[in-house]
């Protein structure tokens, strides 16, 4: 999936960008919770104590969806984590594992 990819959809819905929507840089996800099936979950971003001597994590945006939203992320971030494998990007290098006796 190319950055202008989107995730693929019903082909009687016709998809457009807000001109209002904001991207917003996430660090992590802090605070997933389920409830009568919505997923609620804390979008997070790493930043300096006031005082510059530690950091803490700060909320910028809250992920609020529902069952079937969950699974279409999964999906379509299984489709990025494919590409992202196709190209070589495969993250951190793995720890090995000790050997199996």
């Amino acid at each position: 999936m190319s950055d202008r990819e989107a995730p693929t959809a019903a082909a009687d819905i016709k998809i457009v960008v807000d001109p209002d929507c904001a991207e917003i840089f996430v660090d992590g996800v802090i605070g997933a919770t389920v409830r009568d099936g919505i997923v609620r979950m804390n979008l997070v971003n790493m930043r300096s104590t006031p005082d510059g001597q530690g950091q803490e994590h700060a909320v910028v945006g809250r992920l609020i969806l529902s069952r079937s939203a969950v699974r279409n992320l999964h999906n379509a971030l299984g489709q990025v984590m494919e590409g992202l494998f196709r190209r070589g990007d495969r993250g951190p290098a793995a720890k090995s594992e000790p050997p199996q006796e």
